[in-house]
């Protein structure tokens, strides 16, 4: 279906999948003529390689006419913080459903806070989803969640003082990260659907 998006992510989204209700729930709200459906499996309970095993019914079957993908973050938590091991099932889930629909793809990237025990692991597998735009830039775009936080926090220091934390010492999303993921989402698909 044309209008309906589908939003497929782990704790990236918050621990009850909170910045893609919010998200759903925003866009409603500022476009309530937009004829427009979601299908949310955030924070998914799948393992990335059972969303690409299962990536026919779980993904495709869905008939999404624009998917959101923000995974990677619970992969590298639970196993082993390889960062390339991620990607080789990340990318294998980006072609398969890159070959079996017609849908635009848009793959978010993980702020590098939300594993605060190897940021460099998060940094790298960002830079390696970054790449999946070479794959199709006209389907494929990158949602650069953690570029625009990182802008964030510049303001931040700007001020000379932190606000609110965006992320508890474990790198878990606040409620107000959550928030800002979901305005971030808006403002990106909103652009998109004009």
């Amino acid at each position: 279906m044309e209008n309906r998006i589908l939003i497929i992510g782990d704790e990236l989204f918050g621990e009850q999948g909170e910045a893609a209700n919010r998200f759903a729930e925003i866009l409603l709200c500022r476009e309530a003529n937009r004829p427009v459906q979601f299908s949310i499996n955030a924070p998914a309970p799948q393992s990335l390689r059972q969303l690409y095993d299962r990536a026919s019914a779980d993904i495709i079957g869905k008939k999404a006419g624009r998917m959101i993908i923000g995974l990677g973050l619970k992969e590298l938590k639970r196993g082993g913080n390889d960062y390339a091991k991620v990607f080789d099932v990340y990318e294998a889930l980006a072609d398969e459903v890159l070959s079996k629909t017609l849908a635009p793809l848009h793959f978010l990237t993980i702020p590098e806070d939300m594993f605060p025990v190897a940021p460099s692991q998060l940094s790298a597998l960002n830079e390696l989803i970054r790449g999946l735009e070479k794959k199709d830039d006209q389907r494929v775009k990158i949602m650069d969640f953690a570029a625009y936080v990182a802008a964030f926090k510049e303001k931040q220091l700007e001020r000379g003082k932190f606000g609110r934390s965006l992320y508890t010492d474990e790198g878990h999303p606040t409620s107000i990260c959550n928030t800002f993921l979901a305005l971030f989402l808006n403002d990106f698909i909103k652009k998109e659907l004009k």
